[in-house]
């Protein structure tokens, strides 16, 4: 088989989507199969083949040229399937790594406190938006189509509601983790050096790690450092935010609750896992998530993780590996979980069975069911000419 994949781009600090597609091709051309990537910008990772897809710099002229000509490219070049994510109007396996575009922009609204006025006024005059409702309805509105990989049986439900005449080509396949690769011994010493450096060994580290804070729960995380519970804990909580960083209003919100001398933001990590080597837990929020990476990799590296249900990791962690809280938005909630996680005992325990949840959901089985269905999808597709 020769994959192709169509995937925008590819900067070196990856979200989860782009994370797992890179993941994918490398993981295709071990297994002796081929593998294209149509792309804006960037370069494939080694033995796989680069195609650049000239496109207008402005959008969504930029995603619709690429979409339609990226899967052109693909086909052209011999690949059997065309594997996507997004920016597809045509393929043959669509994987919606972000789910479902107006339940992703709704919840992004929930998380912000409303949409704002320039936000509001760049839906009436803009057409992005648009463009990803089309191409999404293209691929899922059907009973015909792409074979749709959903990360999480979550996400399959919400696509299912939304577009029940796929229901027939609708597969699940939850996200998985490189254990090996996030292996918490091997970076405890890297770790422990970072979190000196942050002259925070004395107080309870809590991870919140995320492209995008306010949709991940930052809000929530801030207010639950004021929450009367946790003041009362016998060691002081710390929240490092890492990736992406804090609008200004909620540094504001921090000053006002006097906690802001407990937030420390520390930017982008190009290898996250001395990250989560010098923290105590991952808090995690979120408002939208279908099947968060980062909280696959925190149990890998035996992290207790809070998370809420709007996020298709609690499949994967049930009743085990930290605390799902009742809805995101609630404070309160987050800071009983710390509490819970403060005792040391419980979250060694809840440390031990992180590590185990990520290793019954490691990245190689999950990519190579994702790789079996592309094959099965490949074998079905009539030759061209």
């Amino acid at each position: 088989m020769k994959l192709g994949v169509l995937l925008d781009r590819h900067d070196g600090t990856p979200g989860g989507a782009e994370a797992h597609t890179l993941a994918l091709v490398r993981r295709c051309v071990a297994a002796g199969d081929a593998a294209a990537i149509a792309t804006l910008s960037g370069q494939a990772p080694e033995g796989v083949e680069t195609i650049h897809v000239p496109a207008p710099r402005a959008r969504p002229e930029r995603d619709e040229a690429f979409a339609r000509d990226g899967a052109r490219a693909l086909r052209d070049a011999g690949c059997d399937v065309v594997f996507a994510i997004r920016h597809a109007l045509d393929c043959d396996v669509y994987l919606p790594h972000g789910g479902l575009v107006d339940l992703a922009r709704e919840r992004k609204d929930l998380a912000a406190g409303g949409a704002g006025l320039l936000t509001r006024l760049g839906r009436v005059f803009g057409r992005k938006h648009a463009f990803f409702q089309q191409a999404e309805a293209a691929l899922l509105a059907g009973r015909e189509g792409p074979l749709v990989i959903a990360v999480s049986e979550w996400i399959a439900g919400t696509i299912r509601a939304q577009y029940p005449a796929c229901a027939s080509r609708l597969k699940v396949v939850v996200n998985g983790v490189d254990v090996e690769r996030f292996d918490p011994a091997a970076h405890a010493e890297a770790g422990a050096a970072l979190r000196a450096s942050w002259g925070l060994e004395a107080p309870l580290v809590g991870l919140l790690s995320a492209h995008h804070p306010v949709l991940k729960g930052a809000e929530t995380a801030i207010r639950a450092l004021a929450e009367p519970v946790t003041r009362a804990l016998p060691r002081p909580v710390a929240l490092v935010v890492a990736g992406g960083s804090l609008p200004s209003s909620l540094r504001a919100l921090a000053r006002r609750l006097g906690v802001a001398g407990q937030v420390r933001e520390v930017g982008l990590f190009d290898d996250p896992r001395p990250l989560y080597a010098a923290a105590d837990l991952l808090l995690h929020p979120t408002w939208y998530d279908p099947c968060s990476l980062v909280c696959l990799e925190a149990l890998a590296m035996g992290l207790p993780v809070i998370t809420t249900p709007e996020g298709g990791v609690r499949e994967v962690m049930g009743q085990r590996g930290g605390i799902v809280v009742e809805e995101a938005g609630n404070p309160e909630a987050v800071a009983m979980a710390l509490r819970v996680l403060a005792d040391d005992e419980m979250r060694t325990f809840s440390s031990d069975d992180a590590r185990y949840l990520a290793q019954r959901n490691r990245e190689a089985t999950r990519l190579d069911q994702v790789l079996d269905l592309c094959r099965l999808r490949a074998a079905a597709i009539p030759p061209q000419g």
